[in-house]
């Protein structure tokens, strides 16, 4: 029998919950489904086929071909970048593995990029942009580095003491050759982190000072700081959060426009823009720049409004100038489509993931649910049916893909297929997009929040043995919410013998949002109303 628990008048705790009459088990898989709408069942099977392809078609679990264990390749066989992983992809489907409860792929996964990764020329470990095959590599990848670390950090969170991996991970973020005594070296020497690739300076073959790796950075140092002082190590902690606040203050010094807006990157030596790299086709307009938006989540949780940490007005007015370009705000009207460059692809194309993907988490976090409900349609309805003119190769409708076109991009701009289907970064941001629209935020340590967001148009949500992290570790979680008529109604059930010391859970209500607060809990119902 389950202990009832006394809630506040609002709250109400059963013997019996709405999830569903078996109980959580931690050798389930975990799983989440939308209902109430085509897009929100459409959403869902999107989700499930292209996070189970990846694993089946991408993922290398064995050794063998050339490929170490735990590679994950980029995309299929036959499309660009096959044979390759590259960092960033790497970094975010780390997390999603990690936030999802699969421990063991993403074992595997940290355990191949430690065993890749060499040393630059400074004597710290920094991860290049892309390895191939079983090649080891090393490079000034920032966002690939910056995001792997922070998604070592989240798995370390929640292996059990006594894991080979757990300790693994600890040795590496915490040599003396540390990617993140990396960035402390660098940080020495210059206000900010110069770094490459397509979140440096995009296309030039140069480093630059990028505000997305920055943030990136910044990010991982908190994360690495939340594992010092769990480690027993506060000097450490303090250490690595005074480095936090010092790139915070150089982003808000050299990287903000006078529209109070993110500059997308600017010289190192200089530490000015050069409007040459800013016009280039594959930066101007970029919508990678509300990546620092929606990466704040992935350390800090899903509340920014709430934190010292997020720049929420340099974050608006970044999102609100994107939009306000004419040819975006006419294609997002006209489709509910994102465009994802000014002038690539004639400003007609996105991607789930830097395009599209950015820009719903970002809609999410900042809870504008109407733009978010008319972007997750395009998104829904573009993967499975692309425009008829495009050639796209996948054996699977569901499959997320790399390059998604605008209707008017048919006869204006050549439909190339790119990277295709299940490329990975384009599998791991939607993911991501519905664990924001699930809530689960389990990132503060001292209590879990529960932040359930989905347009009006949809009933609501389910999830079955969801991982969450407590103080006194992981446990598993059945979530069911709806909503009707200005009304919700979340209940939690947890596996048996666990809990959840300190609940906190936000539903909507026909006045705004409301707020419900629970302890010690093993099944519990909260209404809005």
């Amino acid at each position: 029998m389950l202990a009832l628990l006394a809630l506040p008048a609002q709250a109400a705790v059963t013997a019996q919950s709405a999830v569903a009459s078996q109980q959580p088990e931690s050798g389930r898989p975990a799983s989440l489904r939308f209902f109430g709408s085509t897009t929100a069942d459409l959403f869902t099977r999107e989700l499930d086929a292209s996070f189970a392809g990846v694993l089946q078609y991408n993922f290398v679990a064995e050794a063998g071909n050339g490929f170490p264990a735990g590679f994950a390749n980029a995309s299929l066989q036959g499309h660009p970048w096959a044979g390759t992983m590259w960092s960033r992809d790497g970094g975010t489907f780390m997390r999603e593995l990690v936030m999802r409860g699969d421990f063991r792929d993403a074992s595997l996964l940290a355990e191949c990029l430690i065993r890749q990764v060499r040393k630059t020329p400074d004597g710290f470990y920094g991860f290049p942009r892309y390895f191939d095959h079983a090649k080891p590599g090393s490079g000034t990848e920032l966002d690939g580095t910056a995001s792997i670390v922070i998604a070592m950090t989240l798995l370390w969170e929640r292996l059990p003491e006594g894991d080979p991996t757990k300790d693994h991970i600890e040795q590496f973020l915490f040599q003396p050759a540390s990617p993140v005594n990396g960035f402390r070296y660098a940080l020495r020497k210059a206000p900010l982190l110069a770094g490459s690739g397509e979140f440096g300076c995009g296309d030039a073959v140069r480093l630059c000072d990028n505000v997305v790796q920055n943030n990136l950075a910044m990010l991982a140092l908190l994360a690495t700081a939340r594992m010092a002082g769990e480690l027993g190590r506060p000097g450490l902690a303090r250490e690595y959060t005074r480095l936090a606040h010092s790139l915070k203050a150089a982003m808000e010094k050299y990287l903000v426009a006078s529209d109070g807006s993110w500059i997308w990157c600017i010289d190192p030596q200089t530490l000015r823009p050069v409007p040459a790299i800013l016009a280039e086709q594959v930066n101007l307009g970029n919508g990678s720049q509300n990546g620092v938006a929606s990466m704040f989540a992935d350390v800090l949780g899903f509340t920014p409004e709430r934190s010292e940490w997020a720049d929420n007005e340099h974050n608006e007015k970044t999102f609100e100038r994107l939009y306000n370009t004419p040819l975006r705000r006419t294609e997002f009207g006209r489709y509910g489509i994102w465009t994802q460059f000014d002038l690539l692809a004639g400003g007609l194309l996105t991607s789930p993931s830097y395009g599209q993907g950015y820009a719903l988490q970002t809609m999410l976090l900042y809870d504008k649910m109407a733009m978010a409900s008319r972007a997750l349609d395009w998104l829904a309805n573009a993967t499975y049916k692309p425009v008829p003119e495009y050639k796209l190769h996948r054996s699977s409708p569901y499959f997320f893909y790399e390059r998604m076109y605008s209707p008017d991009a048919v006869g204006k701009v050549r439909l190339d297929e790119g990277c295709g289907a299940l490329n990975l970064v384009n599998v791991s941001e939607p993911l991501k997009v519905s664990r924001l629209m699930l809530g689960v935020d389990d990132s503060t340590g001292a209590y879990v929040r529960l932040i359930p967001r989905i347009p009006a148009g949809w009933q609501g949500l389910e999830a079955r043995n969801w991982p969450v992290l407590t103080r006194r570790g992981v446990v598993r979680a059945d979530i069911l919410f709806t909503q009707k008529n200005g009304g919700a109604e979340l209940s939690v059930k947890l596996a048996p013998g666990e809990q959840i010391g300190d609940l906190k859970v936000r539903l909507p209500s026909s006045h705004g949002y409301v707020w419900r607060e629970a302890h010690d809990v093993r099944e519990a119902r909260f209404f809005s109303q």
